[in-house]
């Protein structure tokens, strides 16, 4: 039941992510979005009316329409990388027929070209394509498919033709916005020998957006590469490449040797090119079809007289080779990431928690095992909870939510303030955010918990830190990407904030508290504190951790359920029967609630239990059979869908009560525990089978304490 209603609320999470980013895109396909914005009303429909039928509807469709098509565009290019474009082809034609309204028809009509030349050569692919030129009328798809056949003629080695059919249709500067094309029309431009043509192209994509943008600084290094080692700039290229045969420029050693040997024949070294050029085949990864028809192409022209160079371009590969050696210091001199150690420790902690949790059981109830937290614990001393509860987490669902916010949030976060600071604000940050719901919850047994706060904590540490007074040096452009999709994310962990029975509970209260302390850290421990400060922070970390591991110790002495059967303060009378209960039961009238497999009567209901989707509640039968279990006067249309059974071997803590099991079509979905007073009884329901295993002792107290009120 959990699960469903956290798969419920993922899915209105993904149909709003994607159609905010779908909105975003420049001439975005409008009728996918409004087949998201369907969903995504469906979805919320469906957790505001509690429909389950809706929901389940919500949940395939957004599989269908998001979850799916990812995973089959994943495959595509998977199936593109391995060399083989007919299955990626059928994989993106399923893809397209799950996306209504997405406009891939265009996309199809590209790959089935790509097939063609897998499966019948490059003239099949080129005809393909010109028939497409033939019937298309739309500018913009009519320049997607003269570039595909610019693509084909440069995959064939046919540079003149990929020239002349470029130059034709397109502005000479069209390919500096074009990555893959301008690498492509450089190296043509390079063996036809128009070296002003290629350098004018070079210096478009260095004045372009491309220039500037940072992470496009291994493209640019490629594109300079490709210009200069058809110039014959030798000692730039081979200072680049001997090295490390091109690993950090992005290169594979055989494309790097190629670079090489044209390099080598363009200086005037025909030799050293054609020992180079022959160890490429050798070299080639499987996927570099085309690399050995490369070098043998090279080759071929191995002895041409190079073309010469007027002053002005000598003078401007002379500038472009200081900007290619500057660009490869740069990268060689880039110090290596630190790796990050509070984030990825506070990923783990919550993973290896919530295996413990899952491998142990505790569901419901259990959770307080686990180290959550309550208003009555936390009175009663319970500190080390506010320390625990922010790892505990009741649902897959929301324990990949929370690792996600503080994996990507962390990036930015523990890069710039360091692993300290990121391990302060985000444990004193959650810490108070428990400790701030427990002391203002009314309800003392609402089960607090879950790595909302936690994730909370860390994401408005970086929302901050991304202020422009903060770090004045990153690019708006990225800036905007990171801050909208932070943003979105902490709408999420607001949205879990939403009411309801099941799972973890995140007040708004406990995130404020956490936003505000993360953000008191972040003011009072910028990172432009004096170096002598990082060791005093680091001991700080490292005592919050083992403050949390003291808490963790506590916790594991600590018997909640044993607390809980000793103060069952809650006198009430139900049916004439006296019951003494924690403060975690509620009273229900009947379907107050809903439950999947059994129907909720007029009672008293364990809201810890029900956290974790189990049903247990008490119920008192006044007239009860003498024969039989008095669950069928309750219910007599019960008698025709389920089949009771008398339990042969009941839990220890049971066996001085009459025990049976309910079963659904031959499965056991309940068990039903009973105890006669007279002529009343006291039964207890409990949904599953194993809904009792968490706190057997405290449910048994509860019935065998049992008694006829006066």
């Amino acid at each position: 039941m959990a699960l469903y209603h956290n798969l419920l609320v993922l899915a209105g999470l993904v149909l709003a992510m994607v159609l905010l980013r779908t909105i975003r895109r420049p001439g975005g396909p409008r009728g996918y979005a409004a087949v998201l914005a369907l969903q995504l009303v469906l979805t919320f429909t469906a957790i505001v009316y509690e429909d389950r039928y809706l929901g389940t509807v919500a949940i395939c469709l957004c599989a269908l329409t998001v979850i799916a098509p990812a995973v089959l565009e994943r495959g595509a290019r998977q199936m593109f990388a391995l060399g083989r474009p007919r299955l990626a082809v059928r994989l993106s034609g399923l893809r397209a027929m799950l996306m209504p309204g997405a406009g891939l028809g265009r996309q199809q009509q590209i790959l089935r070209g790509f097939a063609l030349l897998d499966r019948d050569g490059v003239d099949a692919a080129l005809a393909y394509f010109r028939g497409l030129v033939a019937a298309a009328e739309d500018p913009a798809e009519l320049a997607v498919i003269h570039e595909q056949i610019v693509a084909m003629l440069l995959f064939d080695h046919r540079w003149s033709e990929a020239v002349t059919h470029y130059e034709s249709h397109f502005h000479p500067s069209y390919a500096a916005v074009r990555p893959t094309l301008a690498l492509g029309i450089l190296r043509a431009l390079g063996e036809l020998g128009r070296h002003d043509a290629a350098a004018a192209l070079l210096r478009s994509i260095e004045d372009g957006p491309l220039g500037s943008e940072a992470g496009a600084a291994e493209l640019l290094a490629q594109a300079r590469l490709t210009f200069l080692a058809h110039v014959g700039a030798l000692g730039v290229v081979e200072d680049a490449l001997a090295r490390d045969r091109g690993r950090r420029l992005g290169l594979s050693p055989g494309t790097a040797t190629l670079f090489l040997g044209i390099a080598a024949a363009r200086a005037g070294d025909p030799l050293r090119a054609d020992a180079l050029l022959q160890q490429v085949p050798g070299l080639a990864r499987r996927s570099e079809t085309r690399l050995a028809a490369a070098a043998r192409t090279a080759r071929a022209h191995i002895d041409d007289p190079a073309s010469a160079l007027s002053d002005e371009l000598q003078d401007f590969v002379q500038a472009v080779g200081e900007r290619f050696r500057a660009a490869v210091r740069e990268r060689s001199g880039a110090r290596r990431l630190q790796p990050l150690f509070m984030t990825t420790a506070l990923i783990a902690a919550s993973a290896v928690w919530y295996a413990v949790t899952l491998a142990a059981g505790w569901a419901g109830v259990g959770l307080l095992r686990a180290g959550a937290l309550t208003g009555e614990l936390w009175r009663a001393g319970s500190w080390g909870r506010v320390f625990t509860a922010p790892f505990v987490h009741a649902d897959l669902v929301g324990l990949l939510l929370d690792c996600y916010s503080i994996w990507l949030a962390g990036h930015v976060l523990e890069r710039i303030h360091g692993w300290a600071r990121t391990g302060l604000i985000a444990i004193l940050g959650s810490a108070a955010g428990m400790w701030a719901a427990a002391v203002a919850d009314p309800d003392p047994a609402q089960v607090i918990g879950g790595g909302n706060a936690l994730a909370v904590s860390v994401l408005v540490a970086t929302l901050w830190t991304l202020l422009p007074a903060r770090t004045p040096g990153l690019l708006s452009t990225v800036r905007r990407s990171v801050v909208l999709t932070l943003l979105f994310l902490l709408g999420a962990h607001v949205f879990a904030c939403i009411p309801g029975v099941y799972g973890l509970r995140s007040t708004p209260l406990s995130l404020g508290t956490a936003a505000f302390v993360a953000s008191a850290l972040t003011l009072l421990l910028p990172p432009t504190l004096p170096g002598w400060t990082r060791r005093p922070l680091a001991a700080l970390c490292l005592a919050a951790v083992a403050v949390v591991g003291l808490g963790a110790v506590q916790v594991t002495r600590e018997d909640p359920i044993a607390f809980a059967a000793a103060h069952r303060d809650r006198r009430v009378v139900e049916n004439g029967v006296a019951l003494a209960l924690p403060a975690s039961f509620e009273r229900v009238d009947a379907d107050d609630r809903r439950h999947p497999l059994l129907p909720v009567f007029p009672g008293w209901l364990d809201t810890q239990a029900l956290r974790g989707g189990h049903l247990v509640e008490f119920v008192v039968v006044a007239d009860a059979p003498i024969e039989g279990s008095a669950l069928f006067v309750l219910a007599p249309a019960l008698a025709h869908e389920l089949v009771i059974r008398p339990e042969d071997a009941p839990a220890p803590a049971f066996a001085g009560f009459v025990n049976y099991t309910l079963q659904r079509n031959g499965e056991t979905i309940a068990r039903v525990v009973e105890r006669r007073l007279g002529s009343h009884a006291v039964l207890l329901l409990a949904a599953p089978a194993t809904a009792l295993d968490p706190a057997p002792a405290l449910y048994s107290a509860i019935l065998g304490d049992a008694a006829l009120a006066d």
